[in-house]
């Protein structure tokens, strides 16, 4: 949509404007209600019984994904380098890693 020639830059600002006007807590009430819910679907488990999973509306999904980066940005200063899982590319994979080298290295104790 984006894309679209005639009406993709449009798109894009009606967009953001959407976002921002979400973000600062002005999201029309009468959409509240479709916004904020989801779809609720039954899945079949193997040994019986159904999994409830549950599916956000995109839009509100898209807001979110904007709030998360926009608090990542400004919380990383923070908490790195002792917090590894926000704003540090592969950094649980990283810390996983090094706690599997240092277990690894421990002597063995019988």
């Amino acid at each position: 949509m984006l894309l679209c020639r005639e009406g993709g830059s449009e798109f894009l600002t009606d967009l953001t404007a959407f976002v921002n006007m979400t973000l600062v807590g002005r999201c029309p009430s009468d959409v509240a209600r479709y916004f904020f819910g989801g779809r609720l679907l039954a899945l079949n488990k193997k040994s019986g019984g159904s999994r409830p999973i549950a599916i956000g509306f995109t839009l509100r999904r898209l807001v979110s994904k904007c709030a998360n980066i926009h608090g990542v940005n400004h919380l990383k200063s923070f908490l790195q380098p002792r917090q590894l899982g926000v704003g540090t590319a592969g950094g649980c994979e990283a810390a996983i890693h090094a706690a599997r080298r240092y277990i690894e290295s421990l002597p063995v104790i019988m």
